[in-house]
């Protein structure tokens, strides 16, 4: 578990991602947009743009913040599916969680909030994965190629958009 934690805290991620105003609303508005078409397209009720930090997972946007799992804003990385984005650095789908040895005794799991997962990296210039892009739905389903299709689009229009909002710290 530390090499999975020292993966995640990466210095050089971690000034990858300060590079960014995450945080920006006008960020948050546009990313916003991205996810209720991802949801819509994919046919799954959340979609959501997630910020791997340090030790917890924030998330920037959502398709449905007023959705049991994103009130929140975000949560611990050992409760959170967007980190194993991180650590493989590559997609993680997952049609049923409950069967997937890594995250079976997950408490979202185990509460029924999520059964599937499917999760894009959002790779930065600097070639670090600042998190993922991601659908979730609180029924077990199958991902097709289609909507891992349409993801993997929406993935790379949210890191486009994410680079729009690159800090200057020349001054």
């Amino acid at each position: 578990m530390n090499g999975h934690r020292e993966k995640i805290a990466n210095l050089d991620r971690m000034r990858g991602l300060a590079a960014y105003d995450l945080f920006d609303p006008r960020l948050h508005d546009r990313l916003q947009a991205i996810c209720r078409r991802s949801a819509e397209r994919v046919g799954v009720p959340i979609a959501a743009v997630q910020a791997v930090l340090n030790t917890a997972t924030a998330t920037l946007a959502a398709s449905d913040r007023e959705h049991d799992l994103m009130t929140s804003g975000g949560g611990p990385n050992e409760f959170a599916f967007c980190p194993q984005v991180v650590l493989d650095d590559a997609p993680y789908i997952a049609g049923d969680l409950q069967r997937d040895p890594r995250h079976a005794d997950n408490p979202v799991v185990q509460a029924g909030l999520v059964r599937a997962y499917a999760g894009i990296p959002l790779r930065l210039p600097s070639g670090h994965v600042l998190g993922a892009h991601c659908v979730m739905s609180d029924e077990p389903r199958t991902f097709t190629d289609a909507d891992i299709a349409a993801l993997t689009a929406a993935a790379d229009e949210v890191v486009e958009t994410i680079r729009e909002y690159e800090l200057d710290y020349s001054h």
